[in-house]
């Protein structure tokens, strides 16, 4: 992978950041809207029950699979994009929907939902994947140079996208069995405790990430301007995300 400095190439983890804002943005504003469709929401409830009863392996499977094909969709160029702000919407709608449905505000359902782990394995899944898409244009726009120098980064990022969805995936599963399985608070209590590993999964991902961009921490040094361009730039880090 080629080593370019941030002043000349776009950053694919600032374009990740500024997406992942906006869709708990759009998360925040459109759940709290105060949306009402039971036949939109029996719809919904339907497929989702075709999915949770099954056995924990299938489920996986479906949840990892479903969520693989939106992450794909969302690196294609300009389409990804559309497609990422399309399905945040509507997955909020639902929980708004949901919320409705319980006679409280959606923005306690999904509240709710971000006290487990794969909420902040998935969503953030989508953004890398959409900002992918988004550098995968900019790097096609640029060519020659940086596009051969950074195009392995895509193909990098989608691996990464299908292991973090992986990941998700096996949480998800695993707290919508214990939500079903046990009576109430465990059903609500053991599922939080998968936090226990899911924190160091978290970091992992969080490291394998900055591996992948390691060009876009480069630190300058105060010698860069004695050894020329290019050097003395290529191996130091900074903790910055």
């Amino acid at each position: 992978m080629q080593k370019e400095t941030g002043d000349r190439v776009m950053r694919l983890r600032r374009i990740f950041l500024a997406l992942f804002l906006m869709e708990i943005g759009i998360y925040l504003i459109v759940s709290s809207l105060n949306l009402n469709n039971p036949a939109l929401l029996a719809s919904f409830t339907k497929s989702q029950q075709a999915i949770t009863s099954q056995d924990q392996f299938a489920m996986f499977l479906s949840i990892f699979l479903h969520n693989l094909l939106v992450a794909t969709i969302e690196f294609i160029p300009i389409l990804g994009l559309l497609f990422f702000v399309i399905s945040s919407v509507e997955t909020s709608i639902v929980i708004s929907l949901e919320g409705s449905a319980y006679h409280v505000s959606g923005l306690a359902i999904f509240a709710s939902l971000s006290l487990y782990p794969h909420t902040w394995l998935e969503l953030p899944a989508y953004a890398i994947a959409s900002a992918s898409g988004v550098y995968l244009l900019y790097l096609i726009i640029k060519r020659g140079d940086v596009l051969r120098g950074n195009i392995r980064k895509i193909l990098y990022m989608y691996l990464f996208v299908v292991l973090e969805l992986g990941i998700a995936g096996a949480f998800e599963s695993t707290e919508i069995v214990m939500l079903g399985s046990y009576p109430s608070p465990d059903n609500v209590l053991y599922p939080l405790a998968l936090w226990i590993p899911g924190i160091p999964a978290l970091w992992m991902l969080i490291i394998l990430f900055r591996r992948i961009n390691r060009n876009e921490y480069v630190k300058k040094t105060e010698e860069e301007g004695k050894e020329g361009p290019g050097e003395g730039d290529a191996e130091a880090t900074y903790m910055q995300f």
